[in-house]
């Protein structure tokens, strides 16, 4: 093959694939997202799927009704939240899913749409979502906080959660992991600042 007929179809291939991207509803694709660069964050991020089906995804504020069509039915937790057979639990304010936890039991079955899972180390979590804004209260837990007014990660000392109220604390969205003492990821929840705030 010419080097000129291989250029058209590299070309035709990544337009193709931005244009891919670009589908949907809410921004969002239906298929695997590409490789997002750390120290950056988008409303994809707010997502999880399928590790065999990139096209079964749950995502922040989609309805429970819709989440379930991926998910399953679930079981009755605290108020408003759902555990699913799949090691899934999603919370939800007037039906729309605010926190998205993966257990242990997702590992395998559920990522996040930057791919990560339970089971997966520290480091590779940092790999996925950088250094930059991870902010280690301790060992067992690490937070990355984006502010959708700035439409930025920001540092996560600089976050007052309590301090805020309402829409400016909806507008806080994290990305929590928890881990075990050799350091493999337990939880990974994502939620806006009222969820983890109230749980509500």
């Amino acid at each position: 093959m010419g080097f000129k007929r291989f250029y058209i179809l590299l070309t035709s291939t990544l337009l193709l694939f931005v244009l891919a991207g670009c589908s949907g509803s809410s921004g969002a694709s239906n298929s695997k997202a590409a490789k997002m660069e750390p120290d950056t964050f988008s409303e994809q991020d707010m997502a999880i799927y399928k590790v065999d089906n990139s096209k079964e995804r749950v995502s922040y504020g989609m309805h429970r009704k819709d989440a379930e069509k991926v998910l399953g039915t679930g079981s009755v937790g605290i108020t408003n939240s759902y555990t699913y057979e799949s090691g899934v639990s999603v919370l939800y304010r007037d039906d729309k899913a605010v926190a998205i936890t993966l257990k242990r039991e997702s590992q395998g079955t559920y990522r996040t749409a930057r791919g990560a899972e339970t089971g997966m180390t520290k480091a590779k979590i940092k790999e996925l979502y950088g250094e930059k804004y991870a902010f280690e209260s301790s060992e067992k837990y690490m937070e990355y906080y984006y502010d959708t007014e700035a439409k930025q990660l920001v540092e996560g000392s600089a976050i007052k959660l309590n301090s805020l109220s309402g829409e400016a604390l909806r507008a806080k969205q994290l990305v929590s992991t928890a881990y075990d003492a050799e350091g493999n990821a337990i939880l990974i929840i994502l939620l806006d600042g009222q969820a983890a705030n109230t749980f509500k």
